[in-house]
């Protein structure tokens, strides 16, 4: 046998032995992964079990609704409104009346302006009442009349503006953020505003200035955050709706909660000033959008709030539902994240079933490689946005020390909240390689868009990464 032959055939040995030693591993790999997920999903389990014992007993109801101007969509109320077939002030008395009957179980209001608000109706009536609103006017405000709440975080004039940091107790907003002056050049009348997390970062309404927020249909459940009052107060009908911001769930986790809409409209269409230390000059993933009990309001508000920049949504343009391509996925397996519980995985499920009926393509399972890196990919880009300026923020007299705050709560002494602190310890941490993050980022981001292609009419070739 010739020396090449003896030398090919030890190579092929030895790319045999390292294929098995790879699919070995890969097998080990996905065992422990399963084995992961299998304790992670009982552990989840086993928690909420434990922690049930406690907080369901103190489980209480709020009262049920009286009155059925509470269960009319904003565009139905400006609709009676227009038509004279209820005066904006009965309107606005109405909600306030039912904020003052749920409010001090939900806590989710935590400053109001009612007194201002009803002199602002009754000026609307008169006006109208006068002939000096035309319908021309009606066109342009087409929430004439109808109340609305906004977030804590969200700067309106003379109202608490804390964002739950006791550094900033006491102190209230100068000047209206831009979407508070869009929503109430639309007609719209501000109430007040909502409970936040400190600083808007956590996925539960909670800080040690105004205290925890509770779900209106299970007083024992957190309401999701960062958005939390806001959806909490929907869904008890205490406001038609609100404005919340979003930058990794902060609507949609609430409206989820609460069993309300929710929408994330795309990024850097509306203006960010007035949103925590937000100037709107900013590029940023944080991006304010409505939240309603009726869907029917979520397109006319993001109108309002997107202003001219609606013309790139084309939110005039008909849609034809049976023509919407439907893609899916069920769990992204991914190590960071709990796994999907069996009750959502059935809902979910028939939700996919009623939708087989109404597009004319079958809703498609999506399998994407890269999904399982989401909780990476996502705390990267966070902590690239906010971690500049997150010690900053939480003392503007001066930089908070994460190592000394980190003590201090053990001690019981630190006036942040155990996700504040955590946020603090996310910080500190090793980050992800910059490098291999945007890598698998733009791969994810091509693996969507081949996936979506089809229906999305897409040239994967003209789309930027």
């Amino acid at each position: 046998m010739s020396q090449r032959k003896i030398y090919e055939k030890k190579t092929n040995k030895h790319k045999e032995k390292r294929s098995r030693g790879r699919s070995c591993r890969k097998l080990i790999m996905s065992f422990l992964l399963k084995a992961w997920f299998m304790f992670r999903y009982h552990f989840d389990l086993i928690v909420n079990y434990i922690f049930g014992l406690y907080y369901n007993s103190s489980l209480q109801y709020i009262p049920k609704v009286q009155d059925p101007l509470l269960l009319e969509s904003a565009i139905s109320l400006a609709e009676k409104i227009r038509k004279k077939e209820v005066k904006a002030e009965t309107v606005v008395q109405a909600f306030i009346n039912r904020i003052k009957e749920v409010n001090y179980l939900l806590n989710a209001l935590v400053d109001d302006r009612f007194k201002a608000a009803l002199k602002e109706a009754q000026e609307i009536d008169t006006d109208i009442k006068n002939g000096k609103i035309t319908e021309v006017d009606f066109m342009n405000k087409p929430f004439l009349g109808v109340p609305f709440i906004v977030k804590e975080s969200t700067s309106c004039k003379g109202l608490s503006n804390t964002f739950g940091l006791v550094s900033r107790q006491g102190k209230t907003a100068k000047e209206d953020a831009d979407v508070v002056v869009s929503m109430k050049n639309a007609g719209a009348i501000l109430l007040g505003v909502s409970n936040v997390p400190q600083l808007n970062m956590w996925q539960e309404t909670h800080n040690p200035v105004y205290g925890i927020t509770k779900n209106p249909y299970n007083t024992s459940r957190n309401v999701g955050g960062s958005s939390g009052g806001d959806a909490a107060l929907v869904a008890a009908c205490g406001t038609p709706m609100a404005i919340g911001t979003d930058i990794g769930g902060s609507i949609r986790i609430p409206a989820f909660k609460c069993g309300v809409f929710g929408h994330k409209p795309t990024c850097n269409l509306i203006s960010l000033k007035g949103l925590t230390f937000r100037t709107g000059k900013e590029i940023s993933m944080v991006v304010p959008g409505p939240i309603v009990k009726k869907a029917e309001d979520l397109g006319p508000i993001l109108k309002v709030l997107v202003g001219l920049n609606s013309m790139q949504l084309k939110l005039e343009d008909p849609v034809d539902i049976s023509k919407v391509g439907i893609y899916y996925v069920i769990d992204p397996e991914d190590p960071f994240v709990s796994p999907i519980r069996a009750d959502m995985k059935d809902l979910m499920n028939r939700v996919i079933g009623h939708l087989t009926g109404v597009s004319v393509d079958p809703p498609q399972k999506v399998e994407l490689e890269n999904l399982k890196y989401g909780g990476i990919i996502w705390r990267f880009w966070v902590l690239k946005e906010l971690y500049p300026n997150f010690f900053s923020h939480l003392n503007e007299e001066a930089p908070v020390n994460p190592y000394v705050e980190i003590i201090k709560f053990f001690l019981r002494l630190s006036t942040y909240t155990f996700a504040t602190i955590f946020n603090l310890i996310n910080c500190i941490l090793p980050h992800p390689n910059p490098e291999w993050t945007e890598k698998v980022t733009n791969e994810l981001k091509t693996e969507i868009l081949v996936s979506f292609n089809i229906k999305l009419k897409i040239d994967i070739k003209q789309v930027e990464l």
